[in-house]
């Protein structure tokens, strides 16, 4: 049972709370008329490309009813797609506009990675979703009905239902502190869920990620949170040349390293606190996402991520089915649709460089954002609200 105590709160996550409670009134004023009749609405980029950026049909989806591909407008070039245990890429994605998604169900070395480059990162990318539909070209691996799921089930005893893998180099220096993960949507929400639902979602996210950036009222709601404390495993890999070759390490179970090792990240930051001895994995992770928070909050351009090294992140989470396209919360809450709330738009796998300026003479806030990383997954029971959402487009521009 979730249950909110607002005696227990941290008094800042609280505040920020009921701060964003009070632009969820706002939203769901706004978005009343929803079911009635589609509110126009302005796309928040002038790239022609966002302006045309509908999938194809469903039906055409290799994995219906899930579609991965790259944020079309986002500078994403995909390489190539490949086996993990393969240097040759697969003829089939050539194009790039449907890229795999794989179940977990894999045998070793049959991942599908995919190979990316944008403006400021190139590396490879493995996204594993809970009971997604199996591609045909891996169907002589057989459908891992007949196979012991504790070794080949990578979501066996996991509460997890998503699995994204990253790794690979900068292009050039970027702060640390100005890299961030999570979700940007180019129209505003549809119908949000009720307001003890979102205030519980709210509070969890404040508490997984205390430097949240969080955005519900607007033409362009977001959710952003630090890259390097946002990630449940980092670590650094040293390498002397400039590939970004992955092989089947991949695929396997990620390990935060401890922080005396040179891959930890927590080797990164100036020595000025006392090095944690403890061989415990989580708290590992809890001491450098302590640490990450804390120097994305100062704002220093030091540590960067250099062009030297390579650099691996993994996220999971497990709230929401991809499957469904619904969001999983304990009873007695339950599982709510997202296909109201996302107004005809796919989530993300994104990561950003966001780099702030303050005007000396307004004391305002300039933000450039420039994109790392930028998949989006589609659901089919979306795609009908987007289809709609390019005819109000449409129409609006017409009547300009």
């Amino acid at each position: 049972m979730i249950s909110i105590d607002d005696s227990n709160e941290d008094p800042k996550t609280s505040e920020a709370a009921n701060e964003l409670m009070n632009v969820y009134d706002s939203c769901r004023e706004l978005n009343a008329d929803f079911s009635a009749g589609r509110r126009m609405s302005s796309i928040c980029s002038d790239d022609d490309e966002y302006k045309s950026s509908l999938p194809p049909h469903p039906e055409n989806w290799p994995q219906r009813p899930l579609l991965l591909r790259p944020t079309p407008g986002a500078g994403m070039k995909i390489r190539g797609v490949r086996y993990s245990s393969s240097k040759t890429y697969l003829a089939s994605y050539e194009e790039g506009q449907s890229l795999p998604i794989n179940n977990g169900l894999e045998t070793k070395g049959r991942c599908l990675v995919i190979e990316f480059e944008s403006d400021l990162f190139i590396g490879t990318a493995l996204l594993r979703l809970k009971n997604a539909r199996r591609l045909d070209c891996d169907r002589n691996d057989g459908d891992g009905s007949n196979k012991d799921p504790k070794s080949t089930y990578y979501f066996h005893m996991k509460k997890r239902t998503f699995q994204t893998v990253i790794r690979g180099r900068f292009k050039r220096r970027v702060p640390m502190s100005e890299c961030v993960t999570g979700q940007m949507f180019t129209r505003p929400a549809g119908v949000l869920p009720p307001r003890l639902i979102v205030k519980a979602a709210v509070l969890l996210m404040s508490h997984l990620a205390p430097q949240l950036q969080s955005r519900l009222e607007g033409e362009c709601p977001r959710f952003l949170s630090p890259l390097c404390s946002t990630a449940q495993t980092a670590y650094i890999i040293k390498k002397k040349n400039q590939t970004t070759d992955a092989d089947e390490d991949l695929e396997d179970e990620m390990q935060e390293p401890h922080p005396s090792a040179q891959s930890s990240f927590i080797q990164l930051l100036p020595q000025n606190h006392p090095m944690s001895l403890d061989s415990d994995i989580k708290a590992r992770i809890k001491r450098r996402k302590k640490l990450f928070d804390k120097l994305h909050s100062s704002g220093s351009v030091e540590p960067s991520f250099c062009t030297q090294s390579e650099y691996c992140f993994e996220f999971f989470q497990h709230l929401i089915l991809f499957d469904k396209f619904t969001l999983d919360f304990p009873k007695p809450v339950g599982q709510h649709s997202l296909k109201k709330m996302l107004n005809g738009q796919p989530l993300q796998i994104l990561a950003l460089h966001q780099e702030r300026k303050k005007s000396e003479i307004r004391k305002i806030v300039n933000e450039e954002l420039a994109r790392l990383w930028s998949f989006d997954i589609w659901h089919e029971s979306v795609y009908e609200d987007a289809i709609d959402n390019d005819i109000d487009i449409a129409n609006s521009a017409d009547s300009q």
